[in-house]
């Protein structure tokens, strides 16, 4: 009898799992938007993210994600925060339907704001980059969240609205004092780095460019010291491409020539032959000398 059990349940499981396998695209969507209102939070969440990819899930899906970015689970509202913003970068006809509804939960919910900005700069619409841009201020605010993934998405967010911008606003540049706080931070202190070398590299070449480098170049010139390479490394890099702003560095820069790592000691030279003063120059020189 125990065996006849077990067989049966094999069998049966078998089946399902034949069955599911036989689904058709169409099927499985509509399988999976029944699913965001199972009633257990696991199984919205799932259904939320396995609809970012389905060619034709548009019409159905995202309608039925819509009312999860209110969902009480965060889980559920990122997942189909991220599926929407898929959904909406690769089909225009669904950009109409999804753009408003990711603008409205921008401004309505602080707790998904870095998951709805972030969709907005995938999907790409000028609206869509202008209304994450607006939540910029929000972001700043977030940098200081006591959460540190609140601190992450915030920065990562950031950084992808930089990247989308042709100009970079006034609210964007004052993320800058924020971020360099976050240098300190050993947790979320590389991601900070590299936004705020973003937002330096985005104005190189523009009239603004002098003002955004005396903003960032001290956050960069701290960034120099830190233990970890990876910091010191993208610290480098982006004031090699400030270059002649970057005058203030110099000294900090000299020091790095001594590095243990080579890479470091490299990209350090490299960086004071951009910044081009008399003092860097002579150090690489002496540098190079020795090599």
């Amino acid at each position: 009898m125990g065996k006849r059990f077990v067989v049966l349940v094999l069998f049966v499981g078998l089946v399902g799992i034949c069955f599911c396998g036989c689904e058709n695209q169409g099927q499985k969507v509509e399988r999976l938007i029944k699913e965001l209102k199972h009633r257990k939070a696991k199984v919205r969440a799932n259904a939320a993210m396995a609809l970012f990819n389905p060619p034709n899930a548009v019409k159905g899906a995202v309608p039925a994600l819509i009312p999860l970015l209110q969902d009480e689970d965060a889980t559920v509202r990122a997942n189909a925060i991220y599926s929407l913003g898929c959904i909406g970068e690769s089909s225009k006809n669904a950009k109409p339907i999804i753009v408003p509804a990711l603008i409205q939960a921008l401004h309505q919910d602080a707790r998904i704001c870095a998951n709805v900005a972030m969709a907005l700069v995938q999907i790409g619409t000028p609206e869509a980059i202008k209304a994450a841009e607006g939540a910029v201020p929000t972001l700043i605010q977030a940098l200081q969240d006591p959460d540190v993934q609140v601190r992450a998405n915030a920065i990562y967010a950031l950084d992808s609205i930089v990247c989308a911008l042709d100009f970079i606003g006034e609210s964007t540049k004052d993320a800058v004092p924020a971020l360099m706080l976050l240098l300190k931070d050993q947790n979320v202190r590389l991601h900070a780095l590299k936004c705020i070398r973003a937002i330096a590299l985005r104005q190189i070449g523009t009239p603004e460019a002098v003002k955004v480098a005396e903003g960032v170049v001290p956050a960069l010139i701290q960034a120099l010291q830190d233990p970890d390479i990876q910091v010191r490394a993208n610290a480098i890099y982006a004031l090699d491409f400030i270059g002649e702003s970057a005058t203030d560095a110099v000294p900090a820069l000299i020091l790095l020539l001594k590095d243990l790592n080579e890479d470091v000691r490299i990209h350090a030279a490299n960086a004071l032959r951009q910044i081009g003063t008399s003092e860097a120059l002579k150090a690489v020189k002496e540098y190079e000398s020795q090599q």
